[in-house]
């Protein structure tokens, strides 16, 4: 297969009218590409973003993905089979959900359970390796694995996997797909599942140049994750070139026995609290209690 074979078949697949044409046009490309995937572990914290209109949402089931019967049709899943759709930072989360200035945001921070990783494919990585020497959505390249593998393969097998990979982030991540009700990025993403044991797919973010969402599936985000703080905030400034201003107005201290969240009664600042972390966690945050960078350590901590 040659690059101008991809490119026929990337027009043959855009053009598609129904999952099936797509599938079947684009299940030549799988042959020549690899799909990257990783088990992610505990670290970073993950974001889930709602408007919220008089009040703040009271229960963390609000919080998370949908139930199936209220579930609509999404960048990766079907109506009635709901999604975990997160991101990767605060900014990310708030510009997906097309807040604007003046809006107040409930934003829940999930975290990985520990010895309990979610097994993501990553879509997109190839083409950031082959450009920046990194993966954009771990911030790294182990070993250099990625790129010495790249560097490995013969030139144009290469080409092909980074110009396959970068067809699909595109796929995932069109500013269209809504209009199609994302019938390609549905369709791509079920070719993915069938050709890999992932439970969810990290992708470029649509709406934040930059930054990166994942989706996971319902049965895998109950086992995987954990939530571990949520805050509402005011957003102040939308910016050029995405900057993002947003003030902390709520904190949520804790959750109760139904999992209501506890909010705290002094204003938040810019700080705002964690729960659910471990004794020993706990123990290593009190060390440096002014630290703006504690946190960090905190939740990287033992990070697999």
């Amino acid at each position: 297969m040659t690059l101008d074979d991809c490119d026929r078949i990337f027009d043959r697949a855009l053009s598609s009218e129904v999952e099936e044409e797509f599938s079947h046009a684009v299940a030549p490309l799988f042959s020549h590409y690899k799909i990257l995937s990783v088990n992610w572990g505990k670290g970073s914290i993950f974001w889930r973003a709602r408007i919220v209109q008089d009040t703040p949402f009271k229960n963390l089931a609000e919080m998370n993905y949908p139930p199936p019967h209220v579930a609509r049709v999404g960048r990766l899943n079907d109506a009635g089979s709901p999604c975990f759709y997160v991101a990767a930072r605060k900014e990310t989360a708030i510009a997906e959900i097309d807040a604007e200035e003046g809006h107040l945001v409930q934003l829940a921070g999930f975290r990985v359970h520990e010895g309990n990783p979610v097994r993501l494919a990553l879509v997109g990585e190839f083409w950031n390796v082959q450009k920046a020497g990194y993966m954009r959505f771990a911030g790294t390249d182990p070993g250099m694995g990625l790129t010495k593998a790249l560097n490995s393969m013969p030139r144009h097998a290469a080409l092909k996997m980074i110009y396959i990979d970068k067809f699909f982030a595109n796929v995932l991540a069109d500013t269209d797909a809504s209009k199609r009700n994302y019938l390609l990025s549905r369709a791509i993403t079920r070719s993915i599942y069938r050709r890999n044991n992932a439970d969810g797919l990290a992708f470029p973010s649509v709406k934040d140049q930059g930054g990166f969402n994942m989706g996971v599936k319902p049965d895998p985000t109950d086992r995987c994750f954990n939530n571990i703080c949520c805050i509402v905030v005011r957003v102040l400034k939308k910016r050029r070139f995405g900057l993002l201003e947003f003030e902390i107005v709520k904190s949520a201290q804790s959750l109760d026995l139904d999992s209501n969240f506890v909010w705290s009664d002094s204003s938040a600042g810019q700080r705002f609290a964690i729960y659910g972390l471990s004794s020993e966690e706990v123990e290593l945050a009190k060390k440096s209690p002014g630290d703006p960078n504690a946190l960090l350590e905190v939740l990287h901590s033992g990070r697999t």
